[in-house]
């Protein structure tokens, strides 16, 4: 009878070097402004504001997979990825000088865009703590 215990091997997720995933975060940025053009002019604000708001949140889900602490740590990543959001509504301001429907609509547009962000990785956080095993 073998009366020795080896421990179990801990389970560790690889996780991508911070800075493809400041690069993947960019070019998902990029992605979600095309995406808030072509739904806006092909279906309207309701229907940008959701389909921006699902990619935020599946976006960041995928950045932030696997990090136990997504919420206090991928701040950067989650600025990153909202970054074209961001300069699109400040452009929005500095240029559009007398359309406040504009202005409104750029910052609901931002605050979507952060919101479903900070969401997706909370998700992420809580996938990442439910999967790793208690000790």
């Amino acid at each position: 009878m073998n009366n020795q215990t080896s421990p179990l091997p801990t389970a560790k997720s690889p996780r991508r070097p911070i800075l493809s995933r400041w690069l993947v975060g960019f070019l998902l940025g990029f992605v979600s402004l095309f995406l808030m053009f072509f739904l806006g002019e092909s279906f309207g604000e309701p229907a940008m504001y959701i389909g921006v708001g699902a990619f935020a949140l599946g976006a960041q889900l995928f950045l932030s997979r696997g990090h136990a602490a997504a919420l206090r740590k991928d701040w950067p990543i989650i600025l990153c990825l909202n970054f074209m959001l961001l300069l699109s509504m400040v452009l929005c301001f500095t240029l559009e000088h007398n359309n406040p429907g504009a202005h409104l609509t750029a910052l609901v547009m931002a605050g979507i865009g952060l919101a479903c962000s900070y969401t997706g990785a909370g998700l992420a956080e809580r996938i990442a703590r439910n999967q790793t095993p208690p000790r």
